[in-house]
Parts: structure tokens; C-alpha cells; sequence
């Protein structure tokens, strides 16, 4: 697959900023051949929370729509999804904050159901099929190809600190975190005066 990165500084005649839209008409956005675009903040995407080694970075992204028909004359829902940006992950090898930089340009057909699906043989290379109804949900397909374009050595931690993650995805006091293939145990920091009171307790 071909790879380039994009240039989000100029606006397009048929551009729209998605950047509170979560989800856009398909019919719309091939037929009309428009242009969607916005960004993220990487802890928006639920899903690369684990592999963040700090809160920074930006995920932006341009989706351009369009219907072409195909061998046998009908028409074909396309997407071309460009998404560039960066943020930290953890390095494989040393474990530390490593930055991490987006350069995606992907190509799919949008089909209605799986019964549109073709022949996974007869799928080109450098374009994917998905199932959609009539909303294309921007963010949950943004999500995807940036989790798809992460190498699989990269270690999953939550290193962030726990101010900086959803509620959702704080841990309690002591738990097991897994970083890679270990699992590290992670306990609460005891202040002096909590230490003193358990001795206290000992005795």
C-alpha cells in the first residue's frame, strides 16, 4: 500500500470539519464526493489508551468519498483515508517514551452487507472492504487503522498517570499491569506517616 503524508494546512472546495462529528452520511460523502477532516486527541480513541507512554500528540485525519463503478458497471462506495500525527508509545527494547509518527493513506469500498462482500482472491492489494449502514463512523474507522498501524512489538503499558485517564481506565491501588509479556506489579506509594501507623499496629 502506497503511503504519503498529507497536507491538511489548505482547505478543499467540498471540505468539512468534522472535528465534534463523530459519524457522516456515506451517500453523501461518495456521492457528493466531499471531504472529511479533523483531528483527535490520542486519549479520544479509547482503545490506544494502553499503548500510550504520555497523554501528548494529535491524530488528524482526511477522508475523501467517492463512487466509481466497478468491472461490471456498478457503482462502488470509496474512501481514501489519509491520518497523520504522532504520539508516545513505550520502546520495545529500552521501555522507554518513543514517539510514535502516523503516516496512513488507505483505500475502501464500503459495502451495504456481507453478502456484497467479493471473494477475498478477487480483493486487490491496496484496498480493504468494510460492511456499513448509512453512517460512517469517523472516529471508531480512525481508531482502526491506527491501531492497525502499530508495529505488534510494541509493548502495552498504562504509564500515564492516572490523572490523565479516563475513569474507565484508572486502576485501584494495587493491580497488575501488563507491560509486554510481563506483568509488573504496581503498588500504591505509602507515605511515612501511613508506614509509622502499621508498625504502630505490629507491635
Amino acid at each position: 500500500m502506497s503511503t504519503r503524508r498529507a497536507d491538511f494546512g489548505h482547505a478543499q472546495p467540498n471540505s468539512i470539519a468534522a472535528r465534534a462529528a463523530t459519524s457522516v452520511s456515506v451517500d453523501r460523502l461518495t456521492r457528493l464526493k466531499q471531504v472529511v477532516e479533523g483531528e483527535f486527541a490520542p486519549l479520544e480513541l479509547p482503545e490506544l489508551a494502553d499503548f500510550l507512554a504520555s497523554p501528548n500528540g494529535q491524530v488528524r485525519y482526511r477522508i475523501t468519498g467517492n463512487s466509481l463503478p466497478d468491472q461490471s458497471g456498478r457503482q462502488q462506495k470509496r474512501l481514501q483515508c489519509i491520518i497523520s500525527g504522532w504520539f508516545d508509545v513505550m520502546d520495545p527494547v529500552t521501555l522507554a517514551p518513543s514517539r510514535f509518527e502516523l503516516d496512513i493513506d488507505s483505500r475502501v469500498v464500503v459495502v451495504a452487507s456481507e453478502d456484497a462482500l467479493p471473494p477475498l482472491e478477487d480483493e486487490a492489494d491496496d484496498e480493504d472492504y468494510i460492511v456499513c449502514g448509512q453512517d460512517f463512523d469517523l472516529k471508531a474507522h480512525v481508531q482502526e487503522e491506527v491501531l492497525l498501524a502499530i508495529p505488534t512489538t510494541t509493548p502495552r503499558s498504562r504509564a500515564l498517570p492516572e490523572t490523565k485517564l479516563p475513569k474507565s481506565l484508572r486502576r485501584s491501588p494495587q493491580s497488575d499491569v501488563a507491560v509486554g509479556d510481563v506483568q509488573v506489579n504496581v503498588e500504591a506509594e505509602q507515605s511515612p506517616f501511613a508506614k509509622l501507623a502499621g508498625l504502630k499496629k505490629t507491635r
